[in-house]
């Protein structure tokens, strides 16, 4: 009566599921692993697969399975094919993907794109005459079913008055270490002059209820170089720039009337203690985007390594300090960037990075082991693209057990 009673647990651990995995790939030709890698929410990493998993020798199907525990959320970005799916979602941390024939060369570029906080995902890929058991076959209970369809979101909610907007920008500002912010009128006709110290500077322009839609244009003298920035749906502009050297600002709104009050907030966070001029103000300024502008480290550490590359894969092996942590940006100092990569390893622990279409850098922490070797690397892709690497000693690491 007991056993009778006795069910099956109802969540196996992720170890379990890998095997079950495995079992299910064990008819395909050829089967291996492709690691794991700790993610945080927002961060894209990119996914190699091995030569042999597109080797047409070995098999005319190539599938390519990513575990991770049950509530995690992620999305795969693959290579456009034509008239085939290059983007898709996991919502129970499972997905599997099996292109066969010349549709295989989609997986030759693979990103994983979490949603979730945090979560370690696992990668698995097969080589086969044909497509393995569908994942909901191996791993029923991973099976989320039909996405349910987008309901009504009902009336777009009220807009906040001029003054919370401002309050709250100033709020936020403030929180995260501004040095000051100031909150001015922004004629139209007419400009604001601005003069910005070093560091970095958030703006907010943004205008009364029914106030037309606007263009905010940054200029520094040359009309040439106006940076123009168009309002969201809105009717906002954010907008953040960092300069290491003091800068003359002309603001102005275009397309904007005279009919409706427009405010521009401006806050001002100042350089990080530690940041190298040596390199000039150029450098400089590119280093701060790389380091997150207004939300880099208020005091960074020594420079230890600064290295200049172009666009490939550059190993960069290095001896530092045991169990020591450190803070690697990498910038782009010239040429058009189209993706960047940023690894560390330091024995069995790895940590990666990758730019975004919106912020050509990458940046990474990390933390030595008792030998202090690490292995870093850049994988640069673009057009004419030089870059270099910074690496600051931030703090001793926690010492390891035993």
């Amino acid at each position: 009566m007991a056993g009778a009673l006795t069910a099956p647990a109802a969540r196996a651990d992720l170890g379990d599921d890998l095997a079950r995995l495995r079992r299910g790939l064990a008819g395909q030709v050829r089967v291996g692993s492709l690691g794991f890698r700790l993610l945080e929410r927002g961060e894209v990493a990119p996914l190699l697969l091995p030569p042999w998993a597109v080797d047409a020798t070995t098999g005319d199907c190539t599938t390519l399975v990513l575990l991770a525990p049950a509530p995690t959320q992620f999305l795969v970005h693959v290579h456009p094919w034509p008239g085939l799916q290059s983007v898709f979602a996991a919502s129970a941390g499972a997905f599997q993907l099996t292109r066969c024939g010349a549709e295989r060369a989609s997986l030759l570029q693979v990103r994983i794109e979490l949603r979730s906080p945090r979560a370690v995902v696992h990668g698995l890929v097969a080589v086969g005459t044909e497509p393995p058991l569908a994942l909901p076959h191996v791993l029923p209970e991973r099976d989320a079913g039909a996405i349910a369809p987008l309901g009504d979101p009902g009336p777009e909610p009220r807009r906040e008055p001029l003054a919370a907007r401002l309050a709250r920008f100033e709020s936020a500002a403030s929180l995260a270490g501004a040095t000051g912010v100031e909150n001015v009128l922004l004629p139209s006709p007419g400009y604001v002059r601005l003069a910005l110290a070093p560091g970095c500077h958030r703006f907010l322009a943004t205008g009364a209820e029914g106030a037309a839609p606007f263009t905010l244009l940054l200029g520094e003298g040359d009309d040439a170089n106006v940076e123009r920035l168009p309002a969201s749906e809105q009717g906002d502009v954010s907008h953040e720039l960092c300069s290491a050297t003091t800068r003359k600002l002309s603001v102005s709104a275009e397309g904007a009337t005279a009919d409706a009050e427009r405010r521009l907030g401006v806050a001002h966070f100042s350089l990080p203690v530690g940041l190298p001029g040596r390199f000039g103000p150029e450098v400089a300024e590119q280093l701060l985007d790389a380091l997150g502008q207004s939300r880099a480290p208020r005091r960074l550490g020594s420079l230890v390594v600064t290295a200049l590359g172009a666009q490939g894969r550059t190993p960069l092996p290095r001896a530092l300090l045991p169990q020591t942590c450190y803070l690697a940006a990498l910038a782009v100092v010239h040429g058009r960037a189209q993706a960047l990569t940023l690894a560390a390893r330091s024995g069995a622990v790895s940590a990666e990075a990758s730019s975004r279409d919106t912020d050509p850098s990458a940046r990474v922490t990390f933390c030595t082991g008792r030998s202090g070797a690490v292995d870093l690397d850049v994988e640069a892709r673009g057009l004419g693209v030089a870059w270099q690497l910074f690496v600051f000693q931030m703090g001793p690491a926690r010492p390891e057990a035993g």
